[in-house]
């Protein structure tokens, strides 16, 4: 679980899930099935996934779990709470993969998940088959063995970003070289690739008005500028990386829920809220359809 900061209160959260460019391999559209549209998926506070319409219409629950992230391809889903579990777009044939879990993500070819347990990294092949441990167990001595969260591969797959004690690492897809990309003072999480990998958007307190932001820096850790200036977080990118989806928190009384999906364009302008504001929406994917 991960905390957002957000005007005086403390909103326990889970990660976001992030999309990822790339190709599903041997997941592609059957031929002579009908077309697949695109859709962006989220959660409420109770461990339910909804579906809408990237305009926000036609909203409909259709699974149970948290944290629901779509293959690059946009033919499955991931989710977590119980276990991660995979599923098609519409909720249907959900096949169990792992005990419970958060944070759950594909790499760019589909062909492995990673996802967060007890504060440890671990990836699995997308059949469940060989899971292995990435980061070290938290609460033990050392620098490098807190508690991780949050993986998200590069474009490539060959790197994973996560956070650790309110900063921004980065290591190998296999685990190793684990090194620090941003630590100061702030309360840094939730990091994404951007689809082209030269930066990362993440969230971020440093705005000095005691809630969460989002901000972009390069994939260095320099130059961090921010994307928005309101209480936000779980940032993900559109399929054309166009776009950012992410979650707005407010205490707004016409916002009957505290949370809303909205998006922007990927530098942050044009800001457009799409979920209905009595409705809690959280932890936004954008899944691409067969005919974008």
């Amino acid at each position: 679980m991960s905390r957002i900061r957000a005007k005086g209160r403390v909103l326990q959260v889970v990660a976001v899930g992030v999309v990822l460019s790339g190709l599903i391999v041997g997941c592609g559209a059957d031929h002579g099935q009908p077309p697949r549209p695109a859709k962006i998926v989220f959660t409420d506070d109770w461990q339910s996934v909804f579906s809408m319409n990237p305009d926000g219409t036609g909203v409909a629950r259709i699974a149970a779990g948290t944290d629901p992230s779509f293959a690059p391809d946009g033919s499955k889903i991931v989710v977590g709470g119980r276990s991660i579990s995979t599923m098609d777009p519409d909720g249907s044939n959900v096949v169990q993969l792992a005990d419970d879990g958060f944070h759950p993500t594909f790499s760019p070819d589909s062909s492995r998940i990673a996802f967060t347990r007890g504060g440890i990294i671990y990836v699995m092949n997308t059949d469940g088959g060989e899971l292995r441990q990435l980061t070290g167990a938290p609460n033990t001595v050392g620098p490098d063995l807190t508690s991780s969260q949050h993986p998200a591969f590069s474009p490539d797959g060959s790197k994973i970003a996560f956070t650790r004690a309110d900063t921004v690492w980065e290591m190998a897809a296999d685990g190793t070289g684990a090194r620090k990309l941003l630590e100061d003072p702030y309360f840094n999480s939730e990091p994404v690739f951007t689809p082209d990998g030269t930066g990362i958007v993440f969230t971020s307190n440093r705005g000095g008005k005691n809630r969460s932001e989002i901000y972009v820096m390069d994939v260095h850790g320099d130059h961090v500028r921010p994307l928005t200036d309101d209480s936000t977080g779980h940032p993900s990118f559109s399929p054309d990386g166009t776009k950012i989806l992410f979650a707005r928190f407010t205490r707004d009384p016409s916002s009957k829920s505290g949370a809303e999906v909205w998006v922007m364009d990927s530098d942050g302008g044009n800001p457009r809220l799409l979920t209905d504001p009595k409705q809690v929406a959280q932890h936004p994917s954008w899944g691409r359809g067969t005919d974008s």
